[in-house]
């Protein structure tokens, strides 16, 4: 796998592990501050997945990847009608972001990296 689509896939999972900490812990102040947790990370996912898909040359993970970018872009605006006072059934988001977490984790792991190797060591007598 080529270092851009590593990283590329790297901030994704990134993105799963914030969004799902913040949806599983309810006490977790996310509408606080202006930050708006949950909207602020399906935007940041539903923008990586759609930049990281031109460069994907795997069909099958160009698919899953247009499929989150959707399904993003579908919970994030279920997210902002509720945060305008029009609440519709919420997602859970920790099994969407576990789900996804799963499609992309072992993937991201192609290990093309030689094993780090240790100098013998000198013992002095």
């Amino acid at each position: 796998m080529k270092p851009i689509l590593k990283w590329q896939y790297d901030q994704i999972i990134k993105e799963l592990l914030l969004l799902q900490e913040h949806s599983a812990d309810q006490s977790c102040p996310c509408e606080s501050d202006g930050e708006r947790c949950v909207r602020k990370h399906l935007l940041s996912i539903e923008a990586l997945a759609q930049e990281t898909l031109p460069m994907e040359e795997n069909q099958e993970f160009k698919d899953k990847l247009q499929i989150l970018s959707t399904e993003a872009k579908m919970n994030r605006e279920k997210e902002e009608k509720s945060l305008c006072g029009k609440p519709e059934e919420a997602p859970n988001l920790v099994d969407w972001t576990r789900n996804w977490r799963k499609q992309f984790g072992a993937y991201s792991l192609s290990c093309d990296v030689k094993p780090a190797t240790i100098p013998d060591a000198k013992v002095k007598t």
